[in-house]
């Protein structure tokens, strides 16, 4: 979805998921016959087996359409997810007393499957990672049919296998689709192949945990390629053949661009360039006579492809020895390094992917704020610069708060902040660069700068020491300490809805412009919000037919007790653990480095350790009730000590290499995730025991409210910030075992 449509489809896939699981509790009770039928294995199969074939084929509908339609695509998309939420949920309910086995073998699977897509999308890409994915769960069908004893539906699980293994092979051997890119995303890809007069063509793809990478040769002009990510933010790939003196090269022209102006007056001892993408930076480097240059690039096929592509780049990242190239997340790597540079540069590296820009992305980045530039400062020399290359005016204004912040901090006032920037290239020119020096520019120097952006043709923004008319009015009256950075953030909010607020690690959203919640994040936030209304009221009105059923039962006395707070114990577990989920993501993603790794990291040890607390929780036989009170209270302590811990000990380990940070992780996350897997299988067993019919409702709600936890995480981390969403996670399940200790007691 982020390559079809945009960067942050790949969230709105994880909403489709949660919806799906959440309805289909609902569904169950029509569609799957009563526990006790015999036909229950048979039911199940088929739902696995129609699962194994929607999943796969229907996916391959909607990415290979020529002419996508969101809607068509959305429905499409969220049908496989509400046959799985069907099967769970019938699961749960013939299964209850089994419910601590199913939920670990759920989360196992889940802790697994995050790990694999790491290893699966770079070798067979994101379509036949599907297939397979498939052919997995075609197993699981084949063995609940053998378990019906129905031939005939033995006989359908095994062709349905054979089509996915067949369908597996046929694509791996050569036969690959593609997958579209909406015409109506504005995506750079989509309109250099529309474009006949480019010529483009795609010569290199590949799929990667980070998205698809696609290599891109223009007929009109043969000296560069394009690398896209997702179909977007296109990095440069020029081709060199090792002479920088020839005067009619692209490369040679590259020293009239903003990226290459701060080298006519930067120290040339070393260079780090964060986000190098083809290599434009380390070019720049190489032609400035740089000593030693350190390129990091989060994208792994990205470096791939230039690597491959040696005899066309002239061996950039290969055959300089003073160019050294490392794979990993630019503020991750630079806070594990003792170096310090006379030059940090970063040239517009943040790309529109499920990694991107957006306001509600999954792993939000950390190279633009307070903290960041304070650690750029801390690696650079003390005449270094640092130099970021953005895209306009306003992200221009935004770094320039931060720097005016974190300068503030130690002392300075505004304008002898404002005499440590320099900005040039703004409004006629594309892509504006902002230097920030150590120490404050000297006036002579500061002369000199603005003489050679007047002699290349660049608009000048500012310059300190400078009074021209024709300079940026607002940084201008900055340096000039007539516009207090407080009063111009607040006006610019209220006149303008715009977010100029400085970002900081705790709320890392630099790109987010949008004053408040990003409107699309509002629009999900409200739709999750109104299906979490809509479920709590049908399962109000099934409740009300059934009190004279309980009466009958012997059950008047769980039902008065608990018929309130079981909706709400669950709710609260799916928001709750959602909500420490997401923003452990975020945590860990400058521990870890690579954001896809973090992600699935965090994932795999919080999934696998829920697992084997579910399945230790089995241990209890009697008053099932208090130990998942208790196990609510230890998450919740846990959190709150979390919050302390978790820096000191980052800190303390940030340097080890990337498996014993892994092992670190995991070891940090278990005992968190073990207690996290005890209440909800816990929850399921008491049910069974008392009141069966409810299962199917609670997995519905526990659902419904992890959709609504995930909207609600990202929403409250741009508000409060993740250490704040941090703590309502670990609140929420506080809150689940003050009420339920207070119910038993009345009871």
């Amino acid at each position: 979805m982020s390559v079809i449509y945009s960067y942050h489809y790949s969230f709105f896939v994880v909403s489709l998921a949660l919806f799906g699981f959440g309805l289909g509790g609902i569904l169950v009770q029509p569609i799957i016959v009563k526990p006790t039928s015999k036909n229950v294995f048979s039911s199940l199969a088929l739902l696995s087996l129609f699962f194994s074939l929607s999943v796969s084929f229907l996916t391959v509908s909607i990415s290979t359409t020529m002419s996508p339609n969101m809607l068509a695509d959305a429905i499409i998309m969220f049908l496989p997810f509400l046959v799985a939420g069907i099967f769970m949920a019938a699961v749960y309910r013939s299964f209850a007393t089994y419910g601590n086995i199913v939920y670990f073998a759920d989360l196992a699977g889940a802790s697994i499957g995050s790990l694999a897509s790491l290893m699966l999308l770079p070798q067979h890409g994101a379509i036949n990672t599907v297939f397979l994915i498939g052919m997995v769960s075609s197993v699981g069908s084949l063995l609940l049919a053998v378990t019906s004893k129905k031939r005939m539906m033995v006989v359908a699980a095994v062709a349905g296998l054979l089509l996915l293994a067949f369908s597996t092979q046929h694509l791996h051997t050569g036969q690959v689709l593609d997958v579209q890119i909406a015409g109506d995303q504005n995506k750079e890809l989509c309109n250099f192949l529309k474009d006949s007069s480019l010529g483009a063509k795609i010569i290199d793809s590949r799929w990667s945990a980070f998205g698809r990478t696609d290599l891109v040769e223009l007929g009109i002009s043969p000296d560069t390629k394009t690398i896209f990510v997702d179909g977007g933010a296109g990095t440069l790939m020029y081709q060199f053949n090792g002479d920088f003196s020839n005067t009619s090269s692209e490369v040679y022209k590259l020293k009239y661009s903003t990226g290459y102006y701060p080298y006519y007056f930067a120290d040339k001892g070393s260079a780090l360039v964060i986000g190098a993408g083809g290599g434009v930076d380390v070019l720049n480097a190489l032609a400035a006579g740089v000593n030693h240059i350190t390129a990091v690039e989060v994208n792994p096929e990205t470096v791939n492809i230039v690597r491959d592509y040696s005899d066309y780049n002239g061996g950039i990242y290969t055959k300089y020895e003073n160019v050294e190239v490392f794979i990993d997340e630019g503020r991750s790597f630079l806070k594990r390094t003792p170096a310090k540079y006379d030059v940090i540069m970063l040239n517009i590296p943040i790309t529109k992917t499920a990694q991107g820009t957006s306001g509600y992305s999954l792993a939000e980045n950390y190279l633009f704020t307070t903290d960041s530039f304070r650690d750029y400062l801390e690696h650079l020399g003390d005449q270094g610069f640092l130099v970021i290359v953005a895209h306009d005016p306003l992200e221009v204004y935004k770094l320039t708060a931060i720097t005016l912040k974190v300068l503030r901090e130690g002392g300075a006032s505004a304008g002898e902040s404002m005499r440590h920037v320099v900005v040039t290239g703004m409004h006629h020119s594309h892509f504006p660069v902002f230097i920030l020096k150590k120490t404050a520019f000297a006036r002579e120097q500061v002369t000199e700068m603005f003489a050679k952006s007047d002699e290349l043709g660049f608009t000048p923004a500012y310059f300190p020491y400078i009074n021209l008319g024709n300079l940026d009015p607002i940084l201008t009256e900055l340096g000039k300490e007539k516009l207090d950075l407080d009063v111009l953030v607040s006006h610019l909010r209220d006149h303008y809805g715009l977010d100029m607020e400085p970002p900081t690690d705790d709320r890392p959203f630099f790109y987010k412009f949008e004053k408040g919640i990003p409107q699309t994040l509002a629009q999900l936030l409200a739709a999750s919000t109104a299906l979490c209304v809509v479920i709590s009221l049908l399962f109000s009105g099934a409740q009300e037919s059934r009190r004279y059923s309980s009466r009958k039962k012997g059950l008047h006395s769980f039902a008065r007790r608990f018929s309130l707070f079981m909706p709400l114990y669950f709710s609260s577990l799916g928001l709750g653990f959602m909500l420490i989920e997401v923003s452990l993501i975020q945590k860990f993603i400058l521990f870890l480095g690579h954001p896809a790794s973090a992600i699935s990291v965090t994932l795999f040890s919080l999934l696998l350790s829920s697992g084997i607390g579910s399945l230790c929780s089995q241990r209890w036989k009697e008053r099932l009730f208090r130990p998942a009170l208790r196990a609510s209270l230890i998450v919740g302590i846990q959190v709150i000590s979390y919050t302390v811990i978790l820096p000191l000990l980052f800190g303390m380990s940030l340097n080890y290499e990337s498996t014993t940070r892994f092992l670190i992780s995991f070891t940090l996350l278990f005992p968190l995730g073990f207690f996290m897997g005890m209440p909800f299988p816990l929850g399921i067993r008491l049910l069974e025991k008392e009141t069966r019919e409810h299962i199917p409702w609670m997995w519905s709600l526990n659902g419904a409210y992890s959709l609504l936890g995930s909207i609600v995480a990202v929403a409250s981390a741009i508000t409060f910030g993740f250490n704040a969403t941090f703590l309502f996670g670990g609140l929420t399940y506080l809150a689940i075992f003050f009420f339920g200790h207070r119910r038993l007691e009345r009871s």
